[in-house]
């Protein structure tokens, strides 16, 4: 599928999932009772537009482009026993697309700030009375920060911003005054399950960092494009349906990882939660968890020195450079004696950093052992016995079935008799003289010229007969050939 393909289909999407939720929305959960979805011509006009400053004069462009296709969605309420519908709300939505990029063959670029001016200056062309209150352009390549910034500088209308997102989700501008409102949840047209496959979907991208040091909810956050309490409940909601996956709060932060072993049947029965009240001896699992938490901890600490070994050694580097440079002896001493307190810091540093690491290696070692011992514990396998006793089975039952195999090939009893054989043989013979006499006879080689001889006398004319008579003789005496037999 190609990029103008591809961005066809966003569209189709797009309205698609725009009108649905537009009706589901208006049973009691919006102002407004009723909406009414009508196309309007602002998208293929713009497209048309597009194509004549390109002087494209081909029909079928307009085809196989995306933002030919704008609606308009009428928002009413019924009053006075649905005798009267008053309007409450003209939303326009159509969808950007660079269409000169598409015909060159161009990577698709976000649409920018003036693009998305050029499509608001279109409305002001309408009568007064079809002027919408709001409007939603979509892009499925994203808008650019400065178009986003129109959103809370423009005036009436209001202006919407929906961009797609490389992981399947929406990157939505709303102004203040419409995400506070009722009106915001008409553009959610991602549900709890789509965000939380997105969120799976990260956390399987970054799989080291979840492994090792976790992932703070902070950077979920930026990357799902949420807002952190929304992204701090997916999180709880993924832990509940993946149970290898736990959180872990370092410095008031929440990370995400991943335990090696994970509790059999639910993450958290009823028979763990009374041998935790009762503080009995952990199983395996609960003891894993609480050495990943542990490693975890150890993981952010030691990132974290890493980040200060690394700001050192650049402040070492720069003294460095800086006393090379220096022009008195001042100036170096002073040079010399901050590097001096730089080196025995970043010395303190890389030891605290080496033993972290070493604690992790031995948490690590741990963690490993205890979930091979528990996962060679689950899964029950036959004993030495069962499986030499069923080898012996397995063998007799082999050799039994290719001993019927071989007597059954030795008496194997078929319908053709001797006669039939011969026959067989004969024809397949008769076949073989019949394609010896139908291949063409090799040439014969050409013979030399012959040596110019004296004529001989005219009394020595009738040898030609006596030579004739002598070939006849042995024609008669050639043997005649034997013919083929049938049957």
């Amino acid at each position: 599928m190609d990029e103008a393909a591809r961005q066809r289909q966003f569209e189709d999407q797009f309205l698609a999932q725009l009108r649905a939720r537009a009706l589901v929305l208006t049973r009691g959960k919006l102002p407004a009772d009723e909406v009414i979805i009508e196309p309007t011509p602002e998208g293929i006009d713009a497209v048309r537009a597009e194509l004549s400053r390109l002087e494209v004069f081909d029909r079928r462009a307009i085809d196989r482009l995306a933002g030919t296709r704008s609606v308009e969605l009428r928002f009413q309420k019924r009053v006075l026993g649905g005798l009267m519908r008053n309007t409450l709300a003209r939303l326009r939505v159509r969808v950007l697309t660079g269409v000169e990029a598409l015909l060159n063959g161009q990577p698709p670029q976000p649409m920018g700030r003036e693009q998305v001016l050029d499509a608001l200056a279109r409305y002001d062309l309408l009568p007064r009375r079809q002027r919408p209150s709001a409007i939603l352009l979509a892009s499925p390549t994203g808008f650019t920060a400065e178009a986003k910034r129109l959103v809370d500088g423009s005036g009436p209308p209001t202006l919407i911003l929906m961009g797609a997102r490389e992981d399947g989700g929406w990157d939505t501008a709303l102004p203040a005054a419409v995400a506070h409102s009722p009106w915001a949840r008409l553009f959610e047209l991602e549900g709890q399950d789509e965000r939380l496959k997105r969120l799976l979907y990260h956390l399987e991208q970054s799989a080291d960092l979840v492994d090792s040091r976790g992932i703070s909810v902070r950077e979920l956050a930026d990357k799902l494009g949420l807002p952190r309490l929304e992204t701090e409940r997916l999180v709880r909601q993924a832990c509940r349906t993946q149970p290898h996956l736990m959180t872990v709060v370092h410095d008031g932060r929440t990370h995400v990882c991943r335990t090696p072993l994970a509790e059999e049947g639910e993450a958290m029965s009823m028979w763990s939660r009374i041998r935790r009240l009762l503080r009995l001896r952990p199983t395996p699992a609960e003891r894993v968890r609480v050495l990943t938490m542990q490693r975890v901890r150890l993981e952010q600490q030691r990132f974290e020195a890493d980040r200060k070994t690394d700001a050192l050694e650049a402040e070492e580097r720069t003294a460095l450079q800086a006393g090379a440079k220096a022009a008195s002896d001042a100036e170096r001493r002073q040079i010399a004696a901050r590097l001096v307190r730089v080196r025995r810091e970043l010395k303190r540093h890389r030891a605290q950093a080496q033993l972290y690491t070493n604690q992790i290696d031995v948490i690590g070692t741990q963690i490993h052992h205890l979930t091979l011992t528990e996962q060679g514990k689950r899964v029950a396998l036959p004993s030495a016995e069962e499986l030499t006793a069923q080898a012996a089975e397995a063998e007799q039952v082999m050799a039994e079935l290719a001993a019927n195999a071989e007597l059954a090939n030795s008496i194997e009893v078929t319908g053709q008799t001797v006669a039939m054989a011969d026959e067989m043989d004969s024809i397949l013979e008769e076949f073989k003289q019949v394609a010896a006499e139908s291949s063409p006879a090799p040439e014969a080689p050409a013979r030399e010229p012959a040596a110019a001889v004296p004529s001989p006398p005219l009394r020595d004319a009738p040898a030609p007969a006596r030579e004739t008579v002598a070939r006849g003789d042995a024609q008669r005496e050639k043997p005649e050939s034997a013919r083929p037999e049938i049957g």
